[in-house]
């Protein structure tokens, strides 16, 4: 004889119900483990106006205008939170164009503006792009990327890096990862790109990397960690 019975109906639709219910809870568990809960915002209610020093190590400020900036659209506000732009001029007529452009918050929806994307749109070819390393001081090793941009304008030799959280990400794709990666750790990581460049003609050897390193060395701790993500 058959052991088999039958489950009355209200006890299989309890049970039915009991791993539905069961299911959402688990999927309500996972969601709420990988919502971003704390922001990282190390600027604050500081400008980058007050916190970038204007003369420093023989540099002095001169202007805030001149410098190719991503196409202006509907998102730039909500892309940046502030962005500085200036350039310095030295004794011996060198001159370097600085670009810092900082966004409190990345959730990967809203990306910060990288130059491989505003100088093509400015109408600028990329003639050599390739990773570097900017060493900021004997043991402040940055992830960079050295671009050449030529219009018929001119030529314009840079060096920037991407800060997102604790990564610095190279590439687009790695930019979105990074997001990603501290989103799933519960954190919205701020973003900050710092740009240094120069149209001269015959820049002197290694002088984004000095411009660099001066900046750092005569950076506050605030600034130094908003470039770096350092304290």
């Amino acid at each position: 004889m058959s052991q088999d019975r039958a489950v009355p109906a209200p006890l299989a639709g309890s049970r039915r119900q009991m791993l539905i219910g069961g299911v959402c809870a688990a999927a309500a568990a996972v969601a709420f483990l990988r919502m971003p809960r704390k922001d990282e915002s190390f600027l604050g209610s500081m400008s980058l106006d007050a916190l970038v020093p204007r003369h420093f190590a023989g540099w002095n400020f001169v202007t805030a205008s001149g410098l190719v900036l991503p196409p202006k659209d509907s998102l730039v506000a909500e892309i940046y939170h502030d962005t500085l732009t200036r350039v310095y001029e030295r004794g011996d007529g060198q001159s370097i164009m600085l670009l810092i452009a900082y966004g409190g918050s990345q959730d990967g929806v809203i990306q910060i503006h990288r130059p491989e994307i505003c100088y093509p749109a400015g109408g600028y070819a990329l003639t050599t792009v390739r990773n570097e390393t900017t060493r900021l001081a004997p043991h402040v090793l940055i992830p960079s990327r050295y671009i050449v941009a030529d219009s018929p304008a001119r030529k314009e030799e840079m060096i920037y890096w991407t800060r997102l959280g604790t990564d610095f990400p190279r590439r687009w794709s790695e930019q979105r990862w990074a997001v990603f990666e501290q989103n799933m750790r519960g954190l919205i990581p701020d973003g900050v790109l710092v740009r240094i460049s120069t149209d001269d003609p015959q820049p002197s050897p290694g002088i984004l990397d000095r411009f660099a390193a001066d900046l750092y060395h005569a950076a506050n701790p605030v600034l130094r960690r908003l470039l770096t993500g350092q304290p």
